[in-house]
């Protein structure tokens, strides 16, 4: 069993859609009706826009399919213990709960689709109701009296883990080992804006704010337009950058983004411009994997063991914790879940026990420490380029 993932020449209605995922067994032939249900999902709905939901909805079903395909079994007469022997068998690989119910639920949206297409007569498992006991009201109340969803019979119990954080002083030190300046702005914006890796990675230069027309001290407004810059599902929501953050991004862009973008101009030709906010050093995009790597090199040296989403989640535990405090933790759990991007404020939840832990007294002036470490980052690399300027100008040779 393979996935793969169709490329521009793939064509629908004439236009090139690339990114689609599609199956193919041991055989080389394409696995029916999975990849029907994966081309819905990618071309025909409107709501999943996203090629990296596209691609967890397909390793999902590559998972189980593969399953099947090993066990000689036909994904349409399959019967309750099959599914139960897979679910048993990434307990026995040693797959985390969280893992398996996602890979489940994914083959159960997929089962219940061939049902509705009339693919097979019912479904392979039973549901069963769950009691919801939390639920916020449309004016953002918490309603007591509860649920009952419908949930796949097959999914196993999973203890609720709280979100890891880090201690404010942890954070600082980890960022302030982030090299080069770029690193520690995109750490920066996950860890004060909650910002995804890709979020912040792949930001895009129409989506920047302007601190200039904005007063000091303001939190900057940005719109992320999934349309310029990638989002989870593809789903615009607004987010707030503190103004010396926007000011440090806007030096950045100035300093440091410019001439490199002029070089890369230079290099493949006038035409070429790239949109993205973060450059490497070759005025390319910055690779995902480049950042993933440095944050492990600097969790080595700083000794604080960090993660892209562990900054997110120190974001949303502090800012739950600061705004609680002024507004209340209702309205504040409300807040965090839309900056957040949670389609469900069950998901944002996590950040009230974690919050508990955490003084009061580490929210005061938290943001001071963070924007200290970019400056010191902005005035370093001033240093290095107006040395590098001298030293070229005194080793260069006499024209005579």
């Amino acid at each position: 069993m393979r996935l793969y993932c169709t490329d521009e020449e793939f064509m629908v209605h004439r236009v090139p859609r690339a990114g689609v995922p599609f199956l193919v067994d041991s055989q080389a032939e394409l696995v029916e009706p999975a990849n029907a249900y994966l081309y819905e999902i990618s071309v025909v709905r409107g709501r999943t826009r996203s090629g990296h939901t596209w691609r967890t909805y397909a390793k999902y079903l590559y998972e189980y399919f593969a399953f099947l395909e090993e066990n000689g079994l036909e994904w349409d007469k399959v019967e309750r213990s099959c599914i139960v022997a897979w679910r048993n068998s990434m307990v026995q690989r040693g797959n985390q709960t969280t893992t398996i119910n996602h890979r489940l639920r994914g083959v159960a949206r997929f089962y219940e689709w061939a049902v509705g297409r009339q693919l097979m007569g019912e479904l392979p498992y039973d549901r069963e109701e769950v009691q919801v006991y939390k639920r916020y009201s449309r004016h953002g109340e918490i309603d007591a009296s509860g649920g009952l969803v419908q949930a796949n019979e097959l999914t196993l119990r999973a203890p609720r883990k709280l979100p890891r954080f880090l201690l404010w002083e942890e954070a600082t030190r980890f960022v302030s080992h982030l090299r080069p300046h770029r690193n520690e702005l995109i750490g920066s914006l996950m860890l004060l804006s909650g910002l995804r890796l890709e979020e912040a990675a792949r930001l895009d230069m129409r989506v920047l704010p302007n601190p200039s027309l904005h007063s000091e001290g303001r939190l900057l407004r940005m719109n992320l337009d999934p349309d310029r810059t990638p989002t989870k599902g593809a789903v615009e929501r607004v987010v707030y950058v503190p103004y010396d953050l926007g000011r440090q991004l806007a030096q950045y862009v100035t300093f440091a983004r410019g001439p490199l973008l002029k070089e890369y101009r230079k290099r493949v030709g006038e035409t070429q411009k790239s949109t993205s906010v973060f450059l490497n050093k070759h005025g390319e995009p910055v690779s995902l994997a480049g950042i993933q790597n440095e944050f492990q090199r600097a969790s080595r040296e700083s000794g604080v063991k960090a993660t892209p989403h562990v900054l997110r989640h120190t974001y949303a535990t502090y800012e739950f914790l600061r705004l609680s405090e002024r507004e209340g933790r209702d309205r504040a759990l409300l807040w965090v879940k839309d900056r957040l991007g949670h389609s469900s404020i069950q998901t944002t939840e996590i950040y009230l026990h974690a919050a508990d832990l955490v003084s009061h007294e580490e929210t005061d002036d938290y943001h001071a420490e963070i924007y200290a470490i970019l400056r010191d980052g902005v005035d370093d690399g001033r240093k290095a380029r107006v040395s590098k300027t001298k030293a070229g100008r005194e080793t260069a040779p006499h024209r005579s």
